[in-house]
């Protein structure tokens, strides 16, 4: 199963902990750069960034975060947006061991059941990626995390972000 949280610290050395993150089998979701400042006196650039990681893993990345003098924050998720981070999880996954655009065929063939996130383990309901296949990539797309073009079928492209 993965886990969410969110990292809060300095700028300096976060490219480590990104690679960390992504060598363990997770994935940074969201990356914010913000001053810290008192009045009129600059006092330093912070970053917050959310990922997820599979929570035999969580030892590894506390103890890397605690390195760079940050705060690792395990983050509660309603169930619906924790089955579009999971759900992201797999298309990522997908899209980033292929390195090219895939249509959404290729995508779905890609994931493999139980898929990374494994999702149908640990909902109480019935869901599966491939039932909701088309829905993500749509949601994904509108969120900009995701790249689509048209030419006979819809390819998608995951958007790397700096």
């Amino acid at each position: 199963m993965y886990e969410i949280f969110l990292f809060s610290g300095g700028v300096y050395r976060f490219d480590e902990l990104k690679e960390a993150v992504e060598d363990v089998g997770g994935v940074v979701f969201k990356k914010n750069l913000f001053h810290v400042g008192r009045g009129t006196y600059f006092m330093a650039d912070e970053v917050q960034a959310m990922f997820i990681i599979p929570e035999e893993e969580e030892d590894t990345i506390k103890s890397f975060a605690e390195k760079l003098k940050g705060r690792l924050e395990k983050l509660d998720v309603e169930d619906i947006k924790r089955m579009d981070l999971l759900t992201y999880v797999s298309v990522c996954d997908a899209l980033i061991k292929s390195g090219k655009w895939m249509s959404r065929d290729e995508i779905k063939d890609r994931i493999e059941c139980p898929c990374p996130a494994q999702l149908c383990e640990i909902q109480e309901m019935d869901f599966c990626i491939h039932d909701q296949l088309d829905e993500s990539l749509g949601k994904f797309c509108k969120k900009n995390v995701l790249k689509s073009k048209k030419k006979i079928i819809t390819q998608y492209y995951l958007i790397e972000e700096d």
